[in-house]
């Protein structure tokens, strides 16, 4: 992952390819889950959801917008997009009868994608430094799920959704999440607090970044279990072959989708402690 994303660091887009590769596969990925699992979301709807979400990075570069406008931008338009496909497909479709459950789908799945991978492009583009706070988002889920899995199977006992991920305890959980929250603090007041210069003293700083570091862990592990959920719903072990071995586009993002809204919040905090 980190040799696909360097390049950003630098120019700033090849981050913004990358991010629209990995949207349109992963569009494609869920929408092959939803119809496996008997749900029928509207294609054209989808497709114009994920434009209008570009649209508003565009509008940000002509405008010059800030990165809080832009987000704004986006959650009022987009937003609204998402709730309007729920309303609109009932009507167009009044024969169908999970009509209101595939808008409802088909909203959501424009948000899931669109949204963290907007959060990632607005911080290369409009954030000051803002590549050094999406490898917090990026590398979060490596090393919550690293330590997770080794503290689990030191000290796992009791088992916390069984039903979903059968291995994963509790005990593993707590310990995956402190070493993030570590990792980001250490990463932060190592990096980001000299490169950004910021305003205030290192030790607040620090306990700042390691209860986002949690959050950011809490926020990776619960974007593993919300797509686990989806495929065991679905009926599917994996979103697509693209990784063979691995799975598909989503397979490999799961997490990443929910921790790089979080990222961006503390680039936004940041950006406030100059």
């Amino acid at each position: 992952m980190l040799s696909l994303f360097v390049p950003a660091l630098f120019f700033p887009v090849t981050g913004v390819i990358m991010a629209v590769v990995i949207g349109v596969i992963s569009c494609i990925e869920m929408y092959k889950a939803i119809r496996n699992g008997g749900y029928n979301p509207s294609r054209l709807l989808l497709i114009i959801g994920m434009s209008l979400a570009t649209l508003m990075v565009i509008c940000g570069l002509l405008f010059k917008l800030n990165v809080e406008n832009i987000m704004a931008l986006y959650l009022i338009i987009v937003g609204m997009y998402c709730i309007a496909c729920g309303i609109n497909l009932p009507l167009v479709r009044p024969q169908d009868e999970k009509a209101f459950l595939n808008g409802f789908f088909t909203g959501g799945m424009i948000f899931y994608i669109s949204f963290p991978l907007f959060c990632f492009v607005s911080a290369l583009l409009f954030v000051p430094h803002g590549w050094y706070y999406m490898v917090i988002g990026l590398f979060a889920p490596w090393g919550t799920d690293t330590f997770a899995y080794f503290t689990g199977v030191a000290f796992g006992k009791h088992k916390i959704v069984p039903h979903i991920s059968p291995k994963k305890t509790w005990e593993g959980c707590i310990g995956g999440a402190l070493f993030c929250a570590i990792c980001v603090t250490v990463y932060c007041c190592l990096v980001i607090y000299r490169i950004d210069e910021i305003d205030i003293g290192i030790v607040p700083y620090g306990i700042l970044t390691f209860f986002l570091g949690l959050l950011i862990s809490v926020m990776s592990q619960l974007g593993d279990w919300f797509c686990s959920v989806i495929k065991r719903r679905t009926g599917i072990k994996d979103f697509s072959n693209l990784f063979p071995g691995h799975g598909g586009m989503l397979d490999r993002f799961d997490s990443t989708f929910f921790t790089l809204p979080v990222a961006l919040l503390l680039a936004l905090l940041a950006n406030n402690l100059y």
